[in-house]
């Protein structure tokens, strides 16, 4: 008899929190149900339908902080992760809203013939501080059910730079860190071996690629060619091993949309499709390893599909394995571990293998530079820049004529912002009754306007010590001036306090009693030794002043 297991999910409405069960057909779907199934095996010729009746579900859990739920299957189908999901954060620490895993079993550890629910720990490291929420990036399952043991699931957890690492399947609990890093997406190859921690969609598309069997970053190894006037003997073909992880991560060329492995996990496909990018559309093509197949070894022109003409590139499927073949093993194609270096190579170790690595780097940074002058060529260039004839890159309003020709330097020029500088320079000479030149000079030099026949340093002769003491002049007789109106202000509100004394002085009489007061519990409290605060303390040299007033008011 086939059992099968689904979960349902209820979202929470009026102050009840939503809820999540795991179900199994036929015999656990709920506590007050049945199932009705036909059964295949009747001895008579009509198969007959026999109701089962059903149990409660194997496991249930109440979501406080859930609207969204993603549920991903265990590629076994006896366990299941659920990803809840909230628009907004209680918390206020994250603007994106609040996520929270947990993982649902179909028996129990400790009592098999129900389930359990548990929230998925997390590592310490995956907040910067080791506490505080830590919001899920992504979760998913190693495809593989064939493996030896539990099958295990990957996590990317925290804020960027984030922690991604592997989980027990059934406790939880984390078994392996990858580290931190501007990673988005965790993609395991269909036999569980090697794994790509990806920086996808907003981030810069950057890439590790994993062997998890030994879990350690894959070596890349790269074929060194051969120098200009030298035979090229295949047997002595020399090869140098990247090993260092700032050395092994890789950066797309492009803003990844699609990836993806190949079914025989030897190959990884990123993509840039249509029409979440119109722009650079290409398939690029990884070995296991991280290394780039050419583009010349691909059967495809990627030219073909640019600027904006990719929608979609993926492999095509496995085929699917016959009863017998799956009885023997799931995938179609063998597991196979990393590839052994060719035995005709030879490989640079010690000093000539770095070397060789300092002269990869070089190489690989002049090609990056070429090519971002090459990015920067083809950029957009605004209509305005089109027409001065500036090779393609923007030239500022004021460079785009010729130094020599008419309308050179600022003046005369036809567009809108050139206008408007010329009318504002045109009102601000108005308003001096003076006449304005502007003197003319290479692009990024200061324009300096002023009298006909003044030059730009004319400031009546005097040093820069002389104009120095002058400033300091001119900011203290400021502060003075300053000064004198506070204490004027300060005045007037005095007389002002006295002249309302005057015109009610029982009403001023309660102000001041009512003070006094406040100055007496602040004695006490002194007396009781009760430290006082400095606004306290300044109340109470006020008191001998409020007192004169108080008497003065004759009440």
């Amino acid at each position: 008899e086939k059992k099968y297991l689904l979960t349902t999910f209820v979202p929470g409405i009026k102050g009840k929190p939503a809820r999540v069960d795991m179900l199994r057909y036929p015999d656990r779907m709920g506590r007050d149900s049945s199932s009705t199934v036909v059964d295949n095996d009747s001895s008579n010729d009509e198969n007959k339908a026999v109701n089962i009746p059903s149990g409660q579900g194997l496991t249930s859990k109440s979501l406080f902080n859930a609207e969204e739920v993603n549920v991903k299957w265990s590629p076994r189908a006896d366990a299941a992760l659920l990803l809840t999901q909230t628009a907004v954060d209680n918390t206020g620490q994250s603007y994106y809203g609040s996520t929270h895993l947990f993982l649902l079993l179909e028996k129990d550890v400790k009592n098999p013939t129900v389930g359990s629910a548990m929230v998925v720990p997390l590592p310490k490291e995956a907040t910067k501080d080791g506490s505080g929420t830590v919001p899920i990036v992504s979760a998913d399952w190693i495809p593989n059910p064939s493996i030896t043991g539990v099958v295990p699931f990957g996590v990317i957890s925290g804020r960027m730079p984030a922690l991604a690492s592997l989980h027990h399947g059934i406790t939880g609990e984390p078994t392996f860190l990858f580290g931190r890093a501007h990673r988005n997406t965790m993609d395991v190859s269909p036999h569980g071996r090697f794994i790509v921690c990806g920086g996808y969609g907003n981030l810069a598309g950057g890439m590790d690629f994993w062997d998890k069997n030994k879990g350690k970053m894959i070596p890349r190894r790269i074929v060194l060619k051969e120098e200009e006037g030298k035979a090229a003997e295949e047997d002595n073909t020399k090869y140098v091993t990247i090993k260092e992880a700032a050395d092994l991560s890789i950066t797309s060329s492009s803003p990844v949309v699609g990836h993806q492995w190949s079914p025989d996990s030897r190959t990884y496909l990123v993509s840039t499709t249509s029409p979440r990018m119109n722009v650079d559309n290409g398939v690029q093509i990884h070995r296991y390893d991280g290394s780039v197949v050419e583009e010349s070894a691909l059967p495809w022109d990627n030219a073909k599909y640019r600027p904006d003409k990719l929608l979609s590139a993926e492999y095509v499927p496995a085929p699917f394995p016959s009863e017998e073949e799956e009885k023997k093993e799931f995938h179609y194609y063998p597991d196979r571990p990393q590839s052994p270096p060719p035995r005709r190579f030879t490989e640079l170790k010690g000093d000539a293998a770095v070397a060789a690595l300092n002269k990869l780097r070089g190489a690989q940074a002049a090609q990056a530079k070429g090519g971002a002058k090459t990015a920067v060529a083809s950029a957009y260039v605004p209509p305005a820049a089109r027409k001065a004839g500036g090779g393609g890159a923007y030239v500022p309003p004021g460079a785009r004529r010729g130094a020599g020709g008419a309308g050179a330097g600022r003046g005369g020029g036809s567009t809108l912002a050139e206008r408007m500088r010329q009318e504002r320079e045109g009102s601000a000479a108005t308003v001096a009754a003076v006449k304005v030149t502007k003197r003319n000079g290479p692009v990024g030099a200061a324009s300096v306007m002023g009298p006909v026949g003044a030059s730009a340093a004319d400031d009546g002769g005097k040093s820069k010590s002389a104009l120095r003491r002058e400033k300091q002049r001119l900011a203290k007789e400021k502060a003075e001036k300053e000064a004198a109106e506070e204490e004027k202000r300060k005045q007037e509100e005095e007389a002002a306090r006295v002249s309302a004394n005057k015109a009610d002085p029982e009403k001023r009489a309660k102000k001041i009693r009512k003070v006094l007061k406040q100055i007496d519990d602040i004695k006490s409290k002194a007396a009781s030794g009760i430290e006082l605060n400095d606004d306290q303390k300044k109340k109470l040299t006020t008191e001998e002043e409020l007192r004169k007033e108080l008497a003065s008011l004759n009440l």
